[in-house]
């Protein structure tokens, strides 16, 4: 009874279990993080296209806000970011990347909505 328990431990690997998470500090081509960020505007009520617009609705550009910072957080230059969530400067990402994280500090209602795209 033990070799069968034994043995079947030895071929379960833990990292296998977790799937794509068990990557996602190498996340090379970014597919991890993309993921994970239309996961969170999905949460939010707002469609990946809608992020990509041009669009200046407050809800739409918030969504925009976070997926800057969370890529910024994942590693992704300014540049990389502004193409994928569809800035047309690197500057701007930037610009949005600082506004975000003085919004988490300061609006009770945008930190709320922060933890609901990160829990996502």
């Amino acid at each position: 009874m033990n070799q069968v328990v034994n043995m079947i431990k030895e071929t379960i690997n833990p990292w296998m279990m977790v799937g794509k998470l068990s990557y996602a500090d190498t996340d090379y081509e970014g597919t991890v993080a993309i993921d994970q960020c239309v996961r969170g505007v999905k949460r939010l009520g707002i469609t990946w296209n809608e992020v990509q617009s041009t669009s200046r609705v407050r809800r739409i550009v918030d969504a925009r806000r976070l997926c800057c910072l969370h890529l910024r957080n994942k590693g992704w230059t300014f540049d990389r970011i502004a193409r994928t969530v569809g800035y047309t400067h690197h500057a701007t990402a930037l610009y949005q990347v600082r506004i975000t994280e003085e919004l988490i500090n300061y609006d009770t209602q945008f930190k709320n909505m922060h933890l609901k795209f990160i829990q996502a």
